[in-house]
């Protein structure tokens, strides 16, 4: 297990996500979330890889590939995302179908949740109190390395997902070949907020110690895959394609992926 150490404590962590964070000013330059509402405002019918997330969860809970389709309107699916931010995913989700909700520790980021009509709590996972068996997809994107106790945070996630229940999560790969090449340098490392690092056999034991039956690790990094949606070989409403030709030239690309991608895409249910 990677760490950070010595690290900030407490409420000093959580002056990290102000404003100036979700604005790409704080100490992570390479996000912009608030832009990112602005980008979904603009093209809010273009197929991008939140789509293609929110379909390979479809495919998880339906057991299928190609997801069985969920009925219009508000779904059958409950879904949380912790750290949601300002709620891009969250409402690409709900487009397919999820009843979603999110759960943000910040106040500024959750008001552009709430503007877009999805319920959120400003709290801390260990703040929250959700009934346990409630929610049939928990998504954590770029979260769990900011957490000071990471498996207390999955230990609470499992009991709060229904049986056959998915987590999703994306984080940092330690075992990527720029961190490698680049040591110290890996643009990843961020002391002040990231406080853990994962590699494929690290996220696998955690996520068994804390009970869940399947757990996929995948180096899926977002540039490959934008590839793939942008020359159509990824299309909407589907985890893979059904096109044999297609299927192969994705499966060629996650293959490459899986050995360079600095990102894990990492999918488990209980």
């Amino acid at each position: 297990m990677v760490y950070t150490n010595p690290r900030l404590k407490g409420e000093k962590i959580g002056e990290l996500y102000d404003a100036d964070y979700f604005k790409g000013h704080g100490f992570d330059k390479s996000i912009d979330y608030v832009g990112d509402v602005d980008e979904y405002g603009k093209q809010k019918s273009d197929y991008t890889l939140n789509d293609w997330d929110a379909d390979t969860i479809k495919s998880m809970l339906a057991g299928t590939s190609p997801p069985a389709p969920l009925p219009a309107g508000r779904g059958e699916f409950k879904l949380l995302e912790i750290g949601c931010g300002t709620g891009v995913f969250l409402a690409k989700a709900r487009e397919h179908g999820f009843d979603c909700s999110g759960l943000e520790l910040s106040s500024y980021a959750a008001d552009f949740v709430r503007n877009m009509g999805i319920p959120v709590e400003t709290k801390a996972i260990e703040e929250a109190n959700f009934p346990d068996n409630s929610w049939d997809v928990i998504v954590m994107r770029e979260v769990i390395e900011h957490l000071a106790h990471p498996k207390e945070a999955l230990q609470t996630i499992y009991r709060w997902l229904k049986p056959g229940g998915v987590l999703f999560m994306a984080t940092g790969n330690y075992d990527c070949p720029e961190r490698k090449l680049r040591g110290s340098d890996w643009f990843y490392f961020m002391p002040e907020g990231h406080l853990y690092y994962f590699s494929n056999r690290t996220m696998t034991k955690y996520l068994q110690k804390v009970g869940f039956r399947t757990v996929r690790v995948t180096n899926q990094g977002d540039k490959l895959m934008d590839i793939l949606r942008e020359n159509g070989i990824l299309e909407k409403g589907e985890a893979e394609p059904r096109n044999i030709f297609k299927r192969l030239v994705f499966h060629s690309v996650r293959s490459v992926n899986h050995f360079i991608s600095s990102g894990m895409r990492v999918y488990a249910i209980k």
